[in-house]
């Protein structure tokens, strides 16, 4: 019995060294989350919200409305609220990159950032901009990756801004 014992360990050992000495460089494997789609959402009304819950944003989302292949984000903000417009710009390029890349049946999206009155249904449109899937090679890169994104959003998107955005709001 201990024969065997020992001959199991020296194997064992021997084994373990020889793994060793194999070269790991053929096997390059990257990191993959354990969460992560692994293929892209067909959005439907049933799923939209679960989508938004993995974005997170500087301002309140207020209202996503999904309809003919088109998703609609209202951002709102209460009054006299500052705001700046960098943040608007990185919660529009993120929440349109998510969806472009996590979904297959996005077409376009329509972002605005509203102001809250104190009447109630009645809302300020402050920032208005729009995306299609056609430029989708425009989000395709991580925010991270992105050097300025205010020059970027401005540059690859229709932006419109309210004159009442830069008296009022923004800081």
């Amino acid at each position: 019995m201990p024969r065997r014992l020992f001959a199991a360990i020296a194997v064992s050992a021997f084994l373990a060294l020889m793994l060793s000495l194999v070269p790991n460089a053929g096997w390059n494997q990257t990191d993959v989350p354990t969460f992560q789609a692994s293929r892209p959402i067909h959005l439907s009304e049933q799923n939209a919200l679960d989508l938004f819950t993995t974005v997170e944003t500087h301002y309140n989302i207020k209202r996503i409305k999904w309809e003919n292949s088109s998703v609609y984000v209202d951002l709102a903000v209460k009054p006299k609220e500052t705001v700046e417009l960098t943040r608007v710009y990185r919660d529009f390029y993120s929440l349109t990159h998510e969806l472009f890349t996590n979904t297959d049946n996005v077409k376009q999206v329509y972002f605005r950032m509203l102001e809250e009155t104190d009447e109630p249904r009645e809302q300020r449109l402050l920032v208005a901009i729009d995306s299609s899937r056609a430029k989708e090679s425009a989000v395709s890169k991580p925010i991270a990756d992105l050097q300025d994104v205010d020059r970027y959003v401005k540059g690859s998107f229709p932006v419109r801004i309210d004159p009442y955005f830069y008296e009022r709001i923004s800081p």
